[in-house]
């Protein structure tokens, strides 16, 4: 296994992150009492990060306007700038860089930088293209960038051969990427030639093999209610149970999912989604239940 305390900082400063998934009242506003309560017990349970409005975080359907006073928000309730990452996502340059900005600013552990998502099939050089002027837009201030990859959703691949040339113009600036494709060949090709870095594994059932070629940790949406298990993975050893975990979730919308076991095993208000997601119905979460608590009190190897 990779030495975990050589190369970039983020590393072990992010090892193990939860995906956090987004409470909100009624009025579709962040219940940040909530949300706070959420990160400082996960900051108590293994992770040494939490990470903001990404996908299990709904982030897209979360307004800038709203997402812009986190920082302030969590701090006020315990949970300061530099224990959390901030997913960003911009459509165009400048909206990307400033929100990078000013996450940087407030002193965030680190941004997760999603790719440009509207145009579709776009070329391995113009995506390069976006990065590298979003990321010369930040300007010197920009700092721990973990790019994101997650194809299934934003239809664009970071390509291995962009992400050797982004880190050979920026350098440290490129603390690392989130795989979150789920095809093993590329998270096996990217944990080898950037062992060096923060490889951050989104799917639960190849962490463990890729910490053990190299990749360093994960950004975890099912850390928000197995954040023990998903520790186990992060340490290179495989566990079982990770499979009929994955697979009650997987056979479902997996953010409803997961909002959906918690509100069923933490508090109700963990239920709600945004549109145009829905939650489950009762009947289904009642079976997701049993399914997940089945799989988690498997015999770990």
């Amino acid at each position: 296994m990779t030495n975990q305390t050589t190369g970039h900082p983020l590393r072990t400063k992010i090892g193990l992150s939860a995906a956090m998934t987004t409470p909100f009242i009624a009025s579709g506003e962040i219940d940040w009492g909530r949300y706070a309560a959420h990160a400082r017990n996960l900051l108590t349970r293994g992770m040494q990060a939490v990470t903001a409005f990404g996908t299990t975080g709904e982030g897209i359907s979360i307004p800038v306007a709203m997402r812009a006073s986190l920082y302030e928000q969590m701090a006020a309730r315990g949970v300061q700038p530099g224990q959390l990452v901030e997913c960003v996502y911009g459509l165009s340059v400048s909206d990307a860089a400033a929100q990078a900005g000013r996450a940087i600013e407030a002193g965030c552990a680190a941004v997760l930088l999603t790719p440009p998502f509207y145009f579709k099939d776009p070329s391995e050089e113009g995506v390069h293209a976006w990065f590298s002027r979003t990321l010369e837009a930040i300007g010197p201030s920009a700092r721990d960038i973990i790019l994101y990859n997650i194809p299934q959703l934003t239809g664009v691949t970071v390509g291995l051969d962009s992400l050797a040339r982004l880190r050979r113009t920026f350098g440290a600036v490129i603390g690392g990427v989130k795989d979150s494709g789920g095809n093993w060949t590329y998270t096996e090709k990217l944990a080898r030639a950037n062992a060096d870095i923060a490889v951050l594994v989104g799917n639960e059932g190849h962490l463990a093999a890729a910490v053990r070629l190299g990749a360093s940790g994960a950004i975890s949406g099912l850390a928000n209610f197995a954040p023990e298990l998903v520790g186990r993975l992060v340490s290179g050893v495989d566990d079982p149970r990770i499979e009929g975990l994955l697979r009650a979730v997987l056979a479902r919308p997996v953010v409803p999912a997961i909002k959906a076991y918690m509100g069923a095993t933490l508090d109700p208000a963990w239920r709600e989604v945004l549109p145009p997601l829905q939650a489950l119905a009762p009947a289904d979460t009642a079976k997701l239940v049993a399914e997940i608590d089945t799989a988690v009190a498997g015999v770990a190897a």
